[in-house]
């Protein structure tokens, strides 16, 4: 059969298509490996916020600010997760991924619209393409991390919005209820918009812009900017800067090359990551440069006939807008570090902005012909290639869940473990502040078992079943910051047909809860000593109440819900 110019496309398509369904089952795989119910960072203040509105805080806990933003929308998912979930925090992960489907589902619109008819061979190119830069792990701590879900709504919902006002041009005002409609949905998605992060209050000013250019009636302009006006009046009514930094002017006035080379590095981080060239910034601010060249080659002829180019000025619209975010964010943040500018968690405001420019730019693309389209085939390979060993490389086995977890355990047991600790919050005080709020209330990790008892179990008596199961202990380590404890690795080897125990106790000889485990992963072992042959134990991490010079001392290891007992030698810290 010949090598028809068909049948390269359809073999394109289906090799794209194996792709995309790798890329999935790699992300399926490298999200399983990272997900851990243990909040971190700021995930501390949707604890807070849910344990205020537990108490009685009303309408202030939700539009309070969050440094300076007001995260309403995510703070509704909070509660949702809180409430209905039990605060494991998978439900917010996924509503991380929800999200991107989203925004794939909105580029693939403007693409349909952009293209006109496809084949089904272009299609599933095009959605291919779409949906695995837009779950890539260059943005990784907003795909890992259960707060960031509005670091997606205040992207999604502006270009949604545009979306809209896109689609209400094609109905001139006056001419029946479609246009009105879809006009309607814009205006309500900006106003949803205020309530993602502060560069949210932009989306209707951004949208009454587009309004104006893509001259759509002095009536929708109006609304729309008195909207966008009235979301600033509101939002900043009661606004404080959580910390003083210097304003705008001063900025440009004292580093106005600094603010340039930090909007571009931000532009330009996808690349950046992607490289995996982190200590020089000369790929960010080159893409950067690429960024601002393409969205300007675009703009002078979308505004000479602006009606007839109204689906790109929407686009372009939604471009300038990430544009501002990285200015903003610029003047914001240079005064801490030009590195902050390729954070992950900034990189998902620009692999949207770059999907808009791609959206743009399809058409002369499918036009290459000759040596171009080989070439733009030997770069998307390339690019391919690299993401998908970005992806490849968060699948491998990672201690890091373990160690958060046992932070959290030292967080429930009053252990001062400045190195586990300080993995998850910055201050340990308040950390301990919120875990008894969050235990007051029963929820989230904190309010459940094991952790939920863990400050009430250490002293408390425990009955110890006869010797039925298999452990050693593998290391002993003092505890930074505490000398009242010690931490304990070991392995245990439960008995067949206990269920693997969700956490461990150790019992002094009188029978005094003196410290408490929780298990890591299974690893096939050998008993030090033993003439047993490898097994598969469980291996993990207890914190034991006994000063350094206190041992060796012997214990007895026992796991709740299970008959497992068994005794311990715990040896001096080396």
């Amino acid at each position: 059969m010949p090598w028809t110019p068909e049948r390269r496309r359809l073999w394109a398509a289906v090799a794209l298509a194996g792709y995309a369904t790798l890329f999935a089952l790699v992300t399926a795989v490298a999200a399983w490996r990272t997900f851990t119910s243990v909040p971190i960072w700021d995930m501390w203040g949707a604890l807070e916020f849910y344990a205020d509105v537990r108490d009685g805080a009303g309408w202030q806990a939700w539009w309070r600010l969050f440094n300076e933003h007001r995260i309403v929308l995510s703070k509704a998912l909070f509660w949702m997760e809180y409430r209905w979930f039990g605060g494991t925090q998978a439900f917010l992960i996924a509503v991380n991924y929800l999200l991107v489907a989203g925004s794939i589902a909105t580029f693939w619109a403007f693409l349909k619209a952009r293209l006109g008819p496809m084949t089904r061979t272009a299609s599933v190119a095009a959605l291919a393409l779409l949906s695995v830069w837009l779950l890539s792990w260059v943005q990784q701590e907003n795909l890992t991390w259960a707060f960031q879900s509005q670091f997606f709504l205040a992207q999604w919902l502006p270009l949604a919005g545009l979306y809209c006002l896109y689609r209400a041009t094609q109905a001139p005002q006056g001419t029946g209820w479609h246009g009105e409609r879809w006009f309607a949905g814009g205006c309500a998605l900006g106003v949803l918009s205020i309530g993602t992060m502060a560069n949210g209050i932009m989306a209707l000013p951004m949208m009454a812009l587009y309004a104006a250019v893509a001259r759509m009636g002095w009536r929708r302009v109006a609304l729309l900017a008195l909207l966008g006006a009235a979301g600033i009046g509101i939002y900043m009514a009661d606004f404080a800067a959580p910390t003083p930094r210097p304003g705008l002017l001063a900025m440009l006035q004292s580093r106005p090359l600094g603010l340039l080379q930090y909007t571009l590095q931000y532009l330009g981080s996808p690349f950046q990551h992607l490289a995996r060239k982190m200590e020089t910034m000369w790929i960010s601010q080159a893409f950067g440069v690429l960024f601002t060249v393409l969205a300007l080659a675009r703009l002078v002829p979308a505004l000479r006939a602006p009606r007839t180019h109204a689906l790109e000025l929407s686009l372009l619209t939604f471009v300038a807008f990430v544009a501002g975010i990285a200015f903003a964010t610029a003047s914001g943040r240079l005064q801490f570090s030009m590195e902050g500018s390729l954070a992950s968690r900034y990189t998902t405001p620009t692999m949207m902005a770059w999907a808009a420019l791609g959206v743009l730019y399809a058409p002369r693309v499918l036009a290459l012909r000759g040596l171009a389209r080989a070439g733009a085939a030997v770069l998307l390979v390339v690019v391919l290639v690299q993401m998908l060993s970005v992806q490849l490389r968060e699948t491998r086995r990672s201690d890091v869940a373990h160690l958060r977890m046992t932070g959290a355990l030292a967080l429930a047991m009053g252990v001062n473990d400045e190195r586990r600790i300080g993995m998850l919050i910055w201050d340990r005080a308040l950390g301990e502040r919120i875990v008894a709020k969050a235990r007051q209330h029963g929820h989230s990790i904190f309010g459940q078992p094991p952790l939920a008892d863990a400050a009430t179990a250490l002293g408390s008596h425990a009955d110890v079943p006869p010797a039925r199961c298999t452990a050693f202990v593998d290391w002993v380590q003092r505890v930074p910051g505490d000398p009242r404890f010690v931490s304990v690795s070991g392995a245990l080897l439960p008995s067949e047909g206990d269920a693997p125990p969700p956490s461990m106790r150790l019992v002094a000889p009188d029978g005094t809860v003196v410290g408490l485990g929780v298990p890591h992963r299974w690893r096939k072992l050998s008993a030090p000593g033993g003439p047993h042959a490898p097994a598969r134990y469980l291996t993990f991490t207890a914190y034991l109440q006994a000063a350094p010079e206190a041992l060796p001392t012997a214990v007895t290891l026992t796991a709740p819900g299970t008959d497992c007992s068994v005794a311990l030698q715990i040896p001096a810290p080396q």
